[in-house]
């Protein structure tokens, strides 16, 4: 409830930051026509210099954002389409345009102004193609159709009413559009959505926007100079950029923090893992098992001391390698269950139902369910005990399943320091977003599930870098 007013806070916040960035322009250009202030009167150089320096800015953002594109797999051309509007909507202001021709007017300011109306439209729709596809907002292609359209026929009627005097009649109806593409939007969006920083940050950049053009066209209907308003809006414009870039460069810190806690902890529980899965007392027993073996049998205690080497090459390989194929696990899992059978000197059978095997597991994965049900479960003290181990290819991926016909336990006796199940459980997740079911009680066995969805990353044997 309290992250929930939080965000409700950074909405209303952000909201007022906004109809300041869409009004305050407008509402002092009113206020100086009412005093008849003429601010051409009082045009200054520094102007000038606002919509040189606003070039460079918005001309620096094109590049990156093309080299961006160009170079970085994430990028898209969304933000390429908003950083070239961004920098047609300020060379076609007044501002600049006087830096190039002049204050006279004339014939280049008309061309500017319905351009600088054109540019207006892309940016804005720029910003909502950026939405739709950061956000997910889910706009269906229709709708983007329909408000292309209806920008092309905006921009029709601005040029052909400009030359009557009349043009606010053609931003009018692109204004009322623009409030009706809003709030579908903002309809579609969670809260969660729109108090993400990347979002507010290209909420302010889109208000800043309609806020330049907005008192432009104020400007015009009252017949008052509009010099000043493109190079003035271009600083809460640039800055706004700017902290999209600053948001930006947080997520991807973050990300890399994220990625880098991820490595830390997968090597904490690799690490605990593999010292699980090396015991000593096992060792010990085995080596105790093969020397009373020798003592019987040469042959058999041969067989027994290459089981052992071959557990032991496994549990080192363990250390470099994340994934092997299943019919490799499997391999794994039949090797200790050898040496366990003969370990403990009373045999168990393994039954394997198998459907598919196309399919890969983290290494060493399925032996912590198997020593468990030796331990816990007891399966090697029944006549008839055995473990199953069956795949079953279903429609949304595999199904597999590791049970016995032991004794079964109750999780919650299970020792803090038996971390094997809870090893092989962590790995399945952070490896494979895979989270294995276990179901236990005494007098019914145990039963593990892992299902392994389609979507699953496909895995590779390499370490992880």
């Amino acid at each position: 409830m309290k992250a929930e007013g939080n965000k409700k806070r950074v909405r209303v916040f952000s909201g007022i930051a906004d109809a300041l960035l869409l009004l305050a322009g407008c509402i002092v250009a009113a206020a100086l026509y009412a005093a008849g202030f003429d601010f051409g009167q009082f045009y200054l150089q520094s102007v000038e210099v606002l919509a040189i320096i606003g070039l460079c800015f918005f001309a620096l953002f094109v590049v990156i954002e093309v080299v961006s594109a160009i170079a970085i797999s994430d990028s898209t051309w969304h933000t390429v389409l908003v950083a070239v509007a961004l920098l047609g909507f300020h060379m076609t202001g007044r501002d600049f345009l006087a830096v190039m021709f002049g204050r006279g007017g004339g014939l280049p300011f008309a061309i500017g102004d319905i351009l600088h109306f054109f540019f207006f439209e892309g940016a804005a729709f720029a910003i909502f193609l950026f939405w739709n596809y950061t956000f997910s907002v889910g706009i269906p292609r229709r709708v983007l159709f329909v408000s292309g359209g209806w920008s092309l026929v905006c921009i029709a009627l601005y040029a052909s009413l400009y030359f009557f005097s009349l043009p606010i009649i053609g931003s009018a109806r692109f204004f009322l559009g623009i409030a009706a593409a809003v709030t579908y939007t903002y309809r579609r969006m969670p809260l969660e959505k729109q108090t993400d920083k990347t979002f507010i940050a290209t909420e302010a950049l889109f208000y800043a926007v309609v806020g330049s053009a907005l008192t432009f066209e104020v400007c015009l209907l009252q017949g008052s100079s509009a010099a000043g308003v493109s190079a003035f809006h271009a600083i809460p414009v640039i800055l706004v950029f700017l902290s999209i870039y600053a948001a930006f460069a947080m997520r991807t810190d973050r990300a890399a923090l994220k990625a880098s806690e991820y490595k830390l902890q997968y090597e904490r529980i690799k690490a605990r893992a593999l010292k699980e899965q090396i015991k000593p007392h096992f060792i010990f027993n085995v080596l105790a098992a093969v020397q009373s073996l020798y003592r019987s049998s040469v042959d058999e205690g041969d067989r027994a001391v290459t089981l052992l080497a071959r557990h032991l090459r496994t549990n080192i390989e363990a250390t470099d390698v994340d994934f092997i194929p299943f019919e490799k696990e499997l391999d794994n899992v039949q090797v200790l269950v050898d040496l366990e059978n003969m370990r403990l000197g009373k045999a168990f059978h393994i039954i394997y139902d198998i459907d598919c095997t196309d399919f890969s597991l983290p290494i060493l994965s399925l032996q912590p369910y198997i020593e468990n049900a030796i331990k816990y479960s007891r399966v090697n003290e029944k006549e008839d005990g055995f473990i199953l181990i069956s795949t079953r290819k279903e429609e949304e991926g595999i199904l597999l399943v590791v049970a016995d016909n032991g004794v079964g336990f109750d999780p919650a006796a299970v020792k803090p320091t038996s971390c094997g199940i809870r090893n092989s459980s962590e790995r399945f997740s952070m490896l494979m977003g895979v989270t294995p079911e276990i179901q236990s009680a005494p007098g019914h066995g145990t039963t593990v599930r892992i299902f392994i969805k389609n979507n699953t990353p496909p895995v590779s044997s390499q370490p992880i870098e």
